[in-house]
């Protein structure tokens, strides 16, 4: 390959524990799309769980598609090719499903582009019998309307059980791409579809779409034998779900509405998850992933089988940000790897904390990361929002007031968006000059480290996630005039965005205006 290919490891294949199935005609062809690049998409646990689920099926080939980086998108223009499969290598349009996995709403226009480059109409109007079902899930889904246009169908909520649902009618109506079945028509598959609960088909609006959750998780497929890739990713260790759902109630918060209810998969069936990994990858590190781990019931003993069994080997586990109450560094032991600690207290203040419904309080911050550093962690990463509904100047003093009471602490400041199915879902975003005086403000305040999300691009991203089907026109325009890997800040285009609501003619600011009365465009989804 080319020289001028930045990290090829992206695209050779035959990674271990890859699944390369024979192309024959009685199988049902999936390719998993995650509209982003190879590090970001390995990196996800749900795309591990639904390529291991398809292939586990004998009649079911499932293969990886990722977002090209500028590079290799430049090449594969100038030399005229169209993107494929990373196992096989055979073009999008051989497929009978596109899945695309909607995890971020700077994605979206990315999701424009795989289509393109694998010569898929962007639209689903314009796809006959001849093209794959393009069908998508994940959180961003829980708003489908922005990306209505470009999608067949989508699946709201967890995906194993519908997944399988779909593969099933797809396969018994005959999809006409394919020689599968008896010569259905592209109609015909998305009507039944439309009768999947979960399933949402924007051809075929329903009043109401119930979105879908897996009641047992010892029972639920989970892979034990991820793909090792070749160069590192973003989470480039074994990943293993031990909740879903959270048992807290923060109100600007979108993913306890869409994951609850809790569940919970118990200590036995993570140790085997655990053993089986460790024996198929020869990974040395663990995270224990859910919403927030620290409040798994029974992490003292899980913690502890694991050490037993793991610690001779030099395995380390590692947890994700926790709550501040639910940390206890007896429980983590000499077993848990102590590179950094991450709470998200959110707010400065006790006061605003509780507008929140968080339940913690600046002293408990103070102590549990007393304790934290003086147990050998290296450092604390506080994440915090501003902008809050209900946020004054005190709360930002709160802030630097906190920080400052904490050794070897760094900072991670967003503002806040009022994401859909949240409490906060009717409040508006602030005014991004307001934003930038907030910043700077804080800035001026303290020389500890502050790592500032970009504004401009929480700004779009809000937009996309509080859209309507109008927005659609935008994010293609956006596409059009070159918009790619916008979640990446050196690529990101503020100006190119703005540049597109004003030739459409939407206006963007009444996506972000406060709202008590009107209905949104995801009312119909029941989260």
């Amino acid at each position: 390959m080319e020289k001028t290919i930045l990290k090829p490891g992206r695209y050779i294949n035959k990674e271990w524990n890859a699944v390369h199935k024979e192309w024959t005609s009685d199988r049902l062809k999936v390719a998993l799309c995650f509209p982003d690049i190879y590090e970001i998409g390995m990196s996800h646990l749900g795309m591990k769980i639904i390529y291991g689920l398809l292939n586990s099926k004998k009649d079911i080939l499932c293969e990886r598609v990722f977002s090209p980086w500028v590079d290799m998108e430049r090449k594969m223009r100038t030399e005229g090719t169209v993107l494929t499969s990373l196992e096989s290598r055979r073009p999008l349009k051989d497929f009978d499903i596109l899945g695309f996995s909607l995890q971020y709403e700077m994605s979206f226009v990315d999701v424009l582009n795989i289509l393109e480059l694998g010569e898929i109409p962007l639209r689903s109007a314009d796809r006959g019998d001849e093209h794959p079902l393009v069908i998508a899930g994940g959180p961003c889904a829980f708003n489908p309307e922005p990306m209505a246009d470009f999608v067949d169908a989508f699946v709201i909520g967890e995906a194993e059980e519908a997944v399988l649902e779909i593969t099933g009618i797809i396969r018994d109506k005959g999809h006409p791409s394919t020689s599968l079945g008896t010569g259905g028509t592209r109609d015909k598959v998305l009507r039944e579809l439309a009768k999947i609960k979960g399933v949402y088909v924007p051809t075929y609006r329903a009043s109401n779409i119930t979105k879908r959750i897996i009641g047992d998780l010892d029972s639920a497929y989970f892979p034990t034998d991820p793909i090792v890739p070749y160069l590192q990713i973003v989470h480039d260790r074994i990943s293993i779900e031990i909740m879903r759902g959270c048992p807290h109630r923060c109100r600007f918060c979108q993913a306890c509405k869409i994951f609850q209810p809790l569940r919970i998969r118990s200590v036995k069936r993570i140790l085997e998850i655990a053993e089986e990994s460790i024996k198929s990858t020869g990974y040395e590190e663990i995270s224990l992933l859910s919403l927030s781990s620290g409040n798994y019931p029974y992490l003292e003993e899980l913690v502890g089988k694991l050490g037993e069994k793991f610690k001779p080997l030099g395995i380390k586990i590692s947890l994700p940000s926790l709550r501040v109450k639910s940390f206890d560094a007896g429980k983590a032991g000499g077993v848990v790897k102590r590179a950094g600690l991450t709470f998200a207290p959110e707010s400065g203040s006790d006061r605003l904390r509780k507008l929140l419904n968080k339940d913690i309080e600046n002293k408990d911050i103070i102590q549990r990361s007393e304790i934290a550093l003086k147990s050998g962690w290296k450092k604390v990463k506080l994440y915090f929002m501003i902008g809050l509904p209900g946020e004054r100047e005190e709360d930002l003093d709160a802030i630097i007031e906190l920080a400052s009471s904490i050794k070897r602490v760094n900072l991670s400041i967003s503002p806040f968006i009022p994401k859909p199915h949240s409490e906060f879902e009717r409040e508006g975003m602030e005014d991004i000059e307001v934003l930038k005086n907030k910043r700077e403000y804080l800035r001026s305040k303290t020389k500890i480290r502050m790592d500032f999300h970009d504004l401009r691009m929480s700004r779009i991203e809000a937009i996309l996630s509080r859209g309507d089907r109008k927005v659609g026109q935008v994010i293609q325009m956006a596409w059009q005039k070159g918009a790619r890997l916008q979640a990446w800040t050196e690529h990101f285009n503020y100006d190119l965005w703005l540049q597109c609501f004003e030739e459409s003619g939407i206006n963007p600011d009444p996506y972000l205006t406060k709202n008590r009365d009107t209905k949104f465009p995801w009312s119909f989804i029941v989260a």
